[in-house]
């Protein structure tokens, strides 16, 4: 076996761990979709309530009630369910906590990180160039690489990743 060949190996073992994390975050961006939808809206909900003020916000629906001698009375409803604003509130600190877990630990600039150890700018330049084009490999199908400049052996260890990739992971999408 030649240095080339080891090398073109080695990249294409840091492209199938790549794109492992990029369909972990796929899936858990799809499991999560909920908590992405009522973080966005979070801040605009939690001010509504605090002002008594109605209205829709995704997924939830402020509804304010005047009682005697100007009290009121908020209702929300989560998902079409009536909740305590309590239970709502505890529900917007969840989805936040878990939506910045998820927005972190599968950034792009995270997910590129996994590629560091590997040392070689070319093949962080790829996945860069590319990064979205990875993801439909999720799907078990084959990307339309950008490779620029790289030179061969990136060419090489990137195609045989996708390969490898496809056929041990793709058939089980």
């Amino acid at each position: 076996m030649s240095a080339q060949d080891v090398v073109v190996g080695l990249i294409a073992e840091a492209l199938v761990d790549f794109v492992k994390r990029v369909c972990e975050c796929e899936k858990l961006r799809e499991a999560h979709a909920r908590d992405l939808k009522l973080a966005e809206v979070a801040d605009e909900i939690t001010r509504a309530v605090a002002e008594g003020r109605e209205g829709e916000y995704g997924p939830v629906v402020v509804k304010v009630q005047r009682k005697f001698l100007g009290r009121r009375e908020v209702k929300a409803y989560l998902y079409g369910n009536e909740v305590d604003v309590n239970t709502l509130l505890a529900e917007l600190s969840k989805a936040r906590s878990r939506a910045a877990w998820l927005l972190n630990d599968c950034s792009e600039n995270a997910l590129i990180e996994t590629l560091y150890k590997y040392e070689d700018r070319y093949l962080i330049e790829v996945v860069q160039r590319n990064f979205d084009k990875f993801k439909v490999m999720c799907a078990g199908k084959a990307p339309e690489i950008e490779f620029g400049e790289a030179p061969a052996h990136i060419i090489e260890g990137v195609v045989r990743g996708i390969k490898n990739y496809l056929s041990a992971y793709g058939s089980s999408h």
